[in-house]
C-alpha cells in the first residue's frame, strides 16, 4: 500500500478550520479552506479518503514517500529582551547589521526562501551572548526603515548569531486576517522584537 507524506518544501498551520501554507520553494503563501483544508486536515491526522488524497496528489501538496516528522516548535516566548533597557551598541557591531540586513534582502531576492533556511545545527546557546547582537539590530532600524522588514531582520541575526557560533530559532508566525511575521528566539526570550509584537501570531515554521 502507498504511503504519503506532506511535501518537503510545504510549511502549514490550522487556525480554527483553514489551513495556512506556506512554499518555501516559491516563497509564497495560500489559504486552503472548504474542501481543500477538510482534505488536508483529514491527511494529517490519517484519515483521509483515496478521493481526498488524490485531490491533494493533484495539485501537489502531497507526495509519495515515507511520512516524516515535524520539526519541533521553539518554546512559547515569554518575555523579551526589548522588556527592559538594552543598553549601547558597540559601533562595529551596527555597521555588521546593516550590512547583514543589505545582504539578506539580496538573497531574498535572488533565490527561493527554502535555500536560506538551511538549519545551522548550533545548540540553543540563551540569552547572554545574543544581547550585544540583538541591541546592534534594535539600533540599525534607526538607519534604515524598518517595515515589512521582519524576515530580512530576522534572517540577516540568525546569519550573524550563527558566525559566532550561536544557535537561535527563527520562527514565522501567521494569524487571520491574514498576517505574517518572522521573529528570532533565544530560548524563550523574543530578541527581534518587543513581546507583544509576536504574541498573537501561531508558529508556522521554525528553523535552528
Amino acid at each position: 500500500m502507498a504511503s504519503y507524506r506532506l511535501r518537503p518544501n510545504l510549511r502549514c498551520c490550522a487556525i480554527g478550520t483553514r489551513t495556512i501554507c506556506l512554499d518555501l520553494s516559491t516563497s509564497r503563501y495560500f489559504l486552503l479552506e472548504n474542501v481543500a483544508a477538510a482534505a488536508f486536515e483529514a491527511f494529517t491526522k490519517g484519515t483521509a479518503s483515496d478521493e481526498q488524497t488524490g485531490w491533494l496528489l493533484e495539485r501537489n501538496l502531497v507526495e509519495a514517500g515515507v511520512p516524516t516528522v515535524a520539526p519541533s516548535l521553539p518554546p512559547n516566548p515569554t518575555e523579551s529582551i526589548f522588556d527592559g533597557p538594552t543598553g549601547p551598541s558597540h559601533p562595529l557591531l551596527l555597521l555588521e547589521a546593516v550590512a547583514s540586513q543589505w545582504r539578506a534582502r539580496r538573497n531574498l531576492e535572488a533565490r527561493p526562501l527554502g535555500t536560506l533556511l538551511i538549519p545551522t545545527g548550533l545548540p540553543d546557546t540563551g540569552l547572554d551572548p545574543c544581547r550585544p547582537v540583538a541591541v546592534a539590530f534594535a539600533r540599525a532600524s534607526r538607519y534604515r526603515d524598518a517595515t515589512d522588514q521582519c524576515l530580512v531582520r530576522g534572517l540577516a541575526m540568525r546569519t550573524m548569531l550563527a558566525r559566532r557560533g550561536l544557535g537561535v530559532d527563527l520562527v514565522i508566525g501567521v494569524m487571520l486576517p491574514f498576517a505574517a511575521h518572522c521573529w528570532v528566539q533565544a530560548g524563550p526570550v523574543v530578541i527581534s522584537d518587543p513581546l507583544d509584537r509576536v504574541q498573537n501570531f501561531k508558529p508556522l515554521l521554525t528553523v535552528r
